[in-house]
């Protein structure tokens, strides 16, 4: 397989992030639009014009993993939605296959764009094509049943357990894989967005077989429980990683439930999943606002916290040689770029865009074993 690419773009406290393979085919993981186009002062991107940069077509693939506002903000004006005309008018982008986790359709209390995204949702479902639902089965089948128009027998094929390859790319041809984490198969009455998110292990090319995990919103109590499944089942290959999307915007609730004063201290399992798991020269990626200065006004303005940050500058990036990177702070806080990392069978490099002109800097990373 040839050259790939992973970029994250600066959207503040959201998630954005683009997937383009050689072979052509793009996928978007969250949509969220959060610049305010009216205040001159707004740093973040203006996504539908970053992505119109790099994405010519329609998207392959693109996964909502939550539905909360900073995962889907203004979606339903970027993209061709099949379930109304409203959505459907010219240079609107069409998404030939739509992820969602379950909590999608399942949520009683959907407002906003989360309630078109149900919509669509469950146009596509009842259509029996182009969606991949991400676990509850047996929930999801007593939904079905309580619909008049979708058979759940006739869409269970639809559905994506925890624990399984998604349907749809492969190594071979893709060269991409993508590991199913989470949403659990919970049977749990309450809906609880952010431990009910999707988050995979993807894998890039035979070769070099470089690890990118996409953390979503996830909870610590969540990470807990991700791991020690994943270790019951002695499947710890699904959790090394050269590439970490941290999740929840740099929160310390994504490693514990204590704070700490100037470091989180993470569960047993997490501190496992960080410090034995991450590769050398490994990145986590914080898609957030700068991180704050002790005693700052934007120190009380969280997420994200410095004492995650400290964390995972200091015991993961710092002892494996890595890095650790924030959405809005690269190039520089002033003015920052979406942050492109390339993935080739050899290495994975960064991309870095000057801050004058229009010439690239490689950061490359030597080729390594896992």
């Amino acid at each position: 397989m040839g050259k790939h690419t992973i970029k994250f773009y600066p959207v503040g406290n959201g998630d954005s992030t683009l997937i383009s393979l050689d072979n052509g085919k793009h996928i978007l993981w969250d949509y969220a639009h959060m610049k305010d186009e009216n205040n001159e002062d707004d740093k973040r991107c203006n996504l539908p014009e970053e992505l119109n940069k790099d994405v010519k077509g329609d998207y392959d693939v693109v996964t909502f993993t939550h539905a909360d506002r900073d995962h889907i903000n203004r979606f339903s004006e970027y993209f061709y939605l099949e379930h109304a005309s409203k959505y459907q008018g010219a240079g609107r982008k069409k998404i030939k296959e739509l992820w969602v986790p379950a909590s999608v359709l399942l949520d009683t209390h959907a407002e906003d764009e989360a309630k078109v995204l149900k919509a669509e949702a469950r146009y596509r479902l009842k259509n029996k094509k182009r969606i991949l639902v991400f676990s509850r089965p047996n929930k999801m089948k007593k939904w079905c049943d309580d619909q008049d128009d979708i058979s759940y027998d006739d869409v269970k094929h639809l559905f994506v357990d925890a624990g399984k390859v998604v349907p749809g790319f492969t190594l071979e041809d893709d060269g991409i894989e993508f590991f199913s984490h989470s949403p659990f198969k919970s049977e749990s009455q309450n809906i609880d967005r952010n431990a009910e998110a999707i988050v995979v292990q993807v894998v890039f090319n035979d070769k070099c077989k470089t690890k990118l995990i996409l953390g979503g919103d996830c909870t610590h109590q969540v990470w807990k429980d991700i791991v020690n499944i994943t270790k019951h089942f002695n499947r710890s290959d699904r959790l090394k990683w050269d590439i970490f999307h941290i999740s929840h915007h740099c929160s310390y609730l994504s490693l514990s439930d204590e704070k700490g004063a100037d470091k989180t201290v993470p569960l047993e399992e997490i501190e496992w999943l960080f410090e034995t798991q991450g590769n050398d020269k490994c990145r986590l990626i914080s898609s957030s606002k700068p991180i704050p200065k002790k005693g700052s006004k934007e120190d009380d303005d969280q997420p994200p916290h410095r004492q995650a940050a400290a964390y995972y500058k200091e015991d993961v990036a710092s002892n494996r040689g890595g890095e650790f990177i924030v959405t809005m702070e690269e190039p520089k806080v002033d003015d920052p770029k979406p942050i492109v990392l390339e993935v080739d069978d050899e290495k994975c490099s960064k991309i870095l865009k000057a801050a004058i002109g229009t010439a690239f800097i490689t950061e490359k990373k030597p080729p390594r074993a896992g």
